[in-house]
């Protein structure tokens, strides 16, 4: 009798806290300079949660060390769910190519939910003699080492997905990492002004807001498949109610038609899973790029 009366305590408790929450701003940590598709993404989500949670969700850049800084930061905050962080999938493959990653993301976080999915955008300046990815593969090996790559940081996927596609392809292209996000979000702009071309994106299905741009996959490189996403996680300790109650509200935020347009707009695919699929896309990614970065050889420097 006494535990059955213990245990129905402890379960009121936890729906008290969890109603309770948030008392106060909750931040959300983004570890990515303002202006990329990790910014945008957080804007729109903190301002519906907002709404919903009658306290102001306020966007931190902190952006510096391939997304090292603002990770570590939320990784140390209290697990009280005053601060969550919105998290890009560079970081958690940042240890593979970087020394000494003061985190890990499976020890020191808990998965809340994915936010969007985004395909690699595979772009040209313009003035640049190339239409297509036949043609970007014919020039990189006319010319071995004089083309270089541009990507959101050592190690992202974005990184990563230009070493996959060097291998694939048998070219020489140098990479050069930015302090930036260069997904597809600010691409698709300048693309659509004529200064960069879109020669192909890395999912193998071709991406719903462009159509009309063909896949590595379809273009010669058999199997090509990459993605980005974006997410939010939670100092590991965080009370499971506040977690799932993030979590639903995200949901129903991402399935409002107006978030999905300023998303698509960003180029951004609206998920919202829950907690245990976020993770399981965490573990399989990490499986996946340990893999790859072993295959091509790729040492943490």
């Amino acid at each position: 009798m006494i535990r059955a009366v213990l245990l129905g305590f402890a379960l009121v408790t936890g729906q008290a806290w969890a109603q309770a929450w948030p008392a106060k701003p909750v931040r959300f940590i983004v570890p990515f300079p303002p202006g990329g598709s990790t910014d945008v993404a957080a804007r729109t989500v903190a301002e519906r949660l907002t709404r919903a949670f009658g306290q102001q969700v306020v966007v931190d850049n902190r952006g510096g060390g391939g997304g090292a800084i603002g990770t570590v930061e939320a990784a140390r905050a209290a697990p009280d769910g005053y601060t969550l962080l919105f998290v890009a999938d560079p970081v958690i493959t940042l240890h593979l190519v970087v020394k000494n990653v003061q985190f890990d993301m499976q020890r020191d976080f808990s998965a809340v939910t994915q936010v969007t999915t985004q395909p690699i955008a595979v772009a040209v300046h313009a003035s640049l003699p190339v239409a297509s990815v036949q043609e970007l593969i014919a020039y990189a090996k006319a010319n071995p080492g004089k083309l270089s790559f541009a990507h959101s940081g050592t190690g992202s996927g974005q990184h990563m997905s230009g070493e996959l596609l060097k291998k694939m392809a048998g070219i020489d292209i140098v990479h050069v990492p930015y302090k930036g996000g260069l997904g597809s979000t600010p691409l698709i702009p300048h693309h659509r002004s004529g200064r960069i071309r879109i020669v192909a994106f890395t999912s193998k299905e071709r991406f719903a807001p462009m159509p009309e741009i063909p896949t590595l996959h379809e273009s010669g490189l058999a199997g090509f498949d990459t993605t980005q996403w974006l997410g939010i996680l939670a100092p590991k300790g965080t009370p499971a109610e506040i977690i799932s109650r993030v979590q639903v509200e995200t949901a129903k935020a991402l399935a409002q038609p107006e978030v999905k347009e300023r998303l698509a707009q960003a180029a951004l695919l609206a998920v919202g899973g829950t907690p245990r699929e976020f993770e399981a896309l965490i573990r399989a990614d990490l499986e996946r790029w340990t893999a790859i970065a072993k295959e091509l050889k790729l040492e943490p420097q």
